[in-house]
């Protein structure tokens, strides 16, 4: 039987109303867009995928114009040949083609385990059914404000909080021995994410009070690209040093920094490094060196989902990154993901990504959208 092709390929950006939050005292709020895209199938069959944009002032243009500039490679191509659209996909000269090429990767894969009537983690293997969530916080003021948030994660169920502090070296220093006094005898997963804001005489003292701490693992203490600082700073620290994930986001890229030891796990998401067909690469590259992979779930839920699925998939993934509080990215989705009172989030079970879209609620939200129609070419 022929695979269907792809007839219709609708793009949305869209922003939402909620709170603007930020994660450094570096930086302004945050405008987080959704850029969304429908695919339809000559058999009626879609695929949806959404990815996260982070920009100050104003909601980002650059990644919907980027699919835009993709869209049209994709029309008429089967379903039954991801693999070969996605080479093709690498091979154009768009912008940001990271960014789109995941954006359709992920709507393709959809599509396909909904066409086999499965969740998208079970066509991918399917390791396991639920993964460990952890509160990702937003930037807050003051120490007291960063205790009562940690407080308040814990009673909503979760039991790991990874902290985004001010990236002031001296408050972010006194902030991590406050938690350590206020939680000492508590179980907590605990992280720090300080944004590449240290130097390396910086990062060398705050990963040696992580280990006095006995916390789980550092951030980006430096820009991604200084492989040789993280290559020193990982052997010098007892728990795991990890990049970003966002300023080099290319498979073979990581790959050679897990294979250089300048990372202790690998650190992406799917929406931006080529979809599930880039992450599945990174997933074996850090498999075979034995590794966890600490995969980004940030954003709104379609983003949620997509990485959610990449986890569960394999087995050496400790969390979910769940940014709380999480009313606002939940806007527009039939359903959710919250943890569960062990504090672990579990897939929907529905075919695919699992997520399906309250269109009339994104209405309003939508700020640019395009179609492209193969009946139109």
């Amino acid at each position: 039987m022929q695979a269907p092709i792809v007839q219709t390929i609708e793009l949305f950006a869209v922003g939402p109303d909620g709170e603007k939050v930020s994660w450094s005292s570096h930086l302004g709020p945050m405008c987080e867009a959704m850029i969304i895209t429908r695919l339809t199938f000559d058999n009626g069959l879609q695929g949806i995928a959404g990815l996260t944009t982070y920009t100050e002032h104003e909601f980002d243009q650059t990644a919907f114009h980027s699919a835009s500039l993709m869209a049209p490679f994709l029309l008429g191509k089967p379903l039954d040949a991801i693999a070969e659209i996605a080479a093709d996909m690498a091979g154009r000269y768009v912008p940001l083609k990271n960014l789109s090429q995941s954006l359709f990767d992920i709507a393709l894969h959809d599509a396909k385990a909904k066409s086999q009537g499965l969740p998208l983690y079970k066509m991918l293997g399917g390791a396991k059914d639920k993964v460990r969530a952890y509160a990702s916080s937003p930037l807050l003021e003051t120490v007291e404000d960063y205790i009562a948030y940690c407080h308040s994660m814990l009673e909503q169920g979760f039991n790991a909080i990874k902290i985004h502090p001010r990236c002031v070296f001296t408050e972010d220093m006194a902030l991590v021995k406050a938690l350590h006094a206020e939680f000492t005898g508590t179980a907590i997963g605990w992280s720090l994410d300080v944004d590449s804001n240290y130097n390396y005489d910086q990062a060398l003292e705050m990963g040696k009070l992580l280990d006095e701490c006995d916390w789980e693992f550092f951030e980006e203490p430096l820009p991604d690209s200084d492989l040789a600082g993280y290559r020193k700073l990982a052997a010098e620290l007892r728990l795991d040093v990890i990049a970003g994930g966002n300023s080099m986001p290319h498979p073979q890229l990581i790959e050679y920094a897990l294979e250089l030891g300048c990372w202790d796990r690998s650190r992406f998401d799917v929406t931006s490094i080529g979809g599930y067909t880039g992450a599945t690469r990174v997933m074996e590259a850090t498999c075979k060196r034995g590794l966890k992979a600490e995969v980004q779930s940030w954003g709104y839920t379609l983003t949620q989902a997509a990485n959610l699925h990449l986890m569960l998939a394999y087995d050496n993934c400790d969390y979910f990154e769940q940014a709380a509080p999480y009313e606002k990215y939940e806007v527009g989705a039939k359903q959710v993901f919250r943890p569960d009172p062990d504090g672990y989030i579990h897939p929907t079970e529905l075919p695919g990504l699992g997520v399906e879209l309250d269109w009339d609620a994104l209405q309003p939200f939508i700020y640019q959208r395009r179609t492209f129609d193969l009946r139109d070419v």
